[in-house]
């Protein structure tokens, strides 16, 4: 019968555990010095090696003839313990059995000695599970138990275990394995198991696995269904991500910020059904390759990326910079966060786009630094190319006054609808619950705008400064037309739609702001590269 890879390579001797050297080298001191704690606890993530270092340690201990504080795995103990036969060591699941009915009958049997073996061993997996009754049944057997009780408890949250339980244990953490870790050990499983695969679908499961031996050993297995030979195409199949080209041709729109390119490739990813969450998660790793292009050495290889790959990542990460790419690697995360709560993750995807494709406007410290981080690259580009700036003008002649800010558009006075009873600000409002439910894709824009009134079978968007870029999506004729039609199928009568500026307010502080981004500019640029147009 097959069995799964996770199985059939779980170690069974400490010297074929993969990782956590000290705790391996602590456990075997352990045995070989015959100093057996009374209780273990073993903590860390799914697939870090607890349950197995835990089995590795019951054979250890009872074995004959153990070695190097590893179990012999021949003598007449550790084939019983093995095989699940013995009477000397029960494993027990705590998340199906944490009733404190079942600790007590399991601690009846505490009083028994061992039948065949030195010691006798409980091994409670997920133990923070157990009720709060059970933990009181099991406190003081854990405190003072016979000379050959052993038990060893196997959590993922000891955080959610009683501080009473954790002083009467030895504790153990267990990390998670890192990616070369991971990957070393697949590419043994793959040459013993006969079969080939190239070191980048190896890397890219180990990413995928994010430090547990077990996931990423039944990713291996999936992949090595479709075949001897495991590619990146193969992983990237079994994982539900979206290709390296892909990837690459998104990125290189965001840094070009076309937006209307980005929304394509979207709709494109959308049509190959791939999944929104999945898809940010593997552009976030994307972004962060990027950045660690820009920062490593000339030279310096990439984590689990090939030379020529690398070449690439780094030719990419010279259109951004710095500053930009943090920005989007933070939106990302963000976006990634709310495609959980979000009721259509395309609209999420699109919006993450759209900003990445804008010019920050905002008023902060780091949307200055980003456009400021833009003009020093575009002024680098341009010496590199031979092309010097113009000498600046004399300060005397930056001193005029500033441009009058845009004046908001004056507000429509409300005109009755002929076709309908309603208001034209109820109606606007029933539009916005019905493209919510309709078309969560425009709601979403459409509700970062201001209400501006209706007049003449017209209705307005007002757009507050730093948010024309929702405004020009929903310009376009497509969009447009499906918020028209919301309005008619609310107010029951013809119905049309403008998105618009609402203009900048005045601001007082204007000119010394202004004088003071400039001084900014040329302490950071030298006076020679800095030009003011009017």
């Amino acid at each position: 019968m097959y069995q799964a890879l996770y199985r059939v390579w779980r170690p069974k001797t400490f010297s074929e555990m993969v990782g956590q050297e000290a705790i391996v080298r602590t456990l075997r001191n352990q045995v070989m010095s015959g100093r057996i704690a009374h209780a273990y606890l073993f903590c860390g993530s799914r697939g870090t090696g607890k349950t197995s270092a835990a089995r590795i340690l019951t054979r250890a201990i009872n074995c004959e003839h153990p070695q190097n504080g590893d179990p012999c795995g021949e003598c007449a103990s550790c084939k019983t313990i093995e095989s699940g036969a013995s009477f000397d060591v029960y494993e027990m699941d705590a998340a199906s059995n944490s009733r404190v009915e079942e600790i007590r009958d399991l601690l009846e049997k505490v009083d028994y000695p061992p039948q065949f073996g030195k010691y006798k061993v409980y091994i409670i997996d997920e133990v923070h599970m157990l009720s709060n009754a059970a933990f009181n049944a099991l406190l003081k057997t854990l405190e003072e138990p016979p000379e050959y009780m052993v038990f060893i408890l196997a959590t993922t949250e000891p955080q959610k275990l009683p501080a009473t339980i954790l002083s009467r244990c030895q504790r153990y953490d267990f990390g998670r394995y890192s990616e070369d870790e991971i990957s070393g050990h697949l590419k043994t499983v793959v040459e013993k198991s006969g079969a080939q695969a190239e070191p980048e679908a190896l890397a890219m499961i180990a990413r995928a696995a994010e430090g547990g031996m077990r996931d990423a050993l039944s990713i291996l297995d999936m992949c090595m269904g479709a075949g001897d030979r495991i590619t990146e195409e193969h992983v990237r199949a079994a994982l539900g991500t979206a290709d390296r080209a892909f990837l690459f041709s998104f990125a290189d729109a965001l840094a070009q910020r076309e937006a209307g390119e980005a929304l394509r490739l979207i709709e494109e990813l959308m049509r190959s059904g791939r999944d929104v969450q999945v898809f940010l998660k593997d552009f976030s790793a994307h972004l962060r390759l990027l950045m660690a292009s820009l920062l490593c050495r000339q030279g310096e290889a990439l984590p689990g990326v090939s030379g020529e790959n690398a070449k690439r990542y780094l030719d990419q990460a010279r259109e951004f910079s710095q500053e930009r790419l943090l920005r989007m690697i933070d939106l990302c995360m963000h976006a990634e966060a709310d495609t959980r709560w979000a009721a259509s993750g395309r609209s999420v995807l699109e919006i993450f786009a759209l900003r990445c494709c804008e010019q920050p406007e905002e008023r902060d410290y780091e949307a200055l630094l980003e456009r400021l981080a833009e003009m020093e690259k575009k002024l680098a580009d341009l010496e590199k190319n031979g092309v010097r700036a113009a000498s600046p003008v004399p300060k005397r002649e930056t001193e005029k006054a500033p441009k009058p800010a845009p004046p908001a558009p004056r507000p429509m006075a409300e005109t009755p609808m002929p076709d309908s009873g309603k208001a034209p600000k109820d109606v606007w409002n029933d539009a916005l619950k019905y493209l919510k439910k309709s078309e969560p894709a425009l709601f979403g824009p459409l509700s970062r705008a201001r209400y501006g009134g209706y007049q003449e079978g017209v209705y307005r968007a007002l757009f507050a400064p730093g948010e024309e870029i929702f405004q020009t999506m929903l310009a376009a004729p497509e969009r447009k037309a499906k918020v028209e039609n919301a309005l008619k199928q609310c107010g029951g009568g013809e119905a049309r739609f403008e998105p618009l500026s609402q203009g900048a307010p005045a601001d007082p502080d204007a000119d010394k702001r202004e004088e003071k981004q400039l001084s900014g500019l040329i302490d950071m640029f030298g006076r020679d590269k800095v030009q003011i147009d009017e």
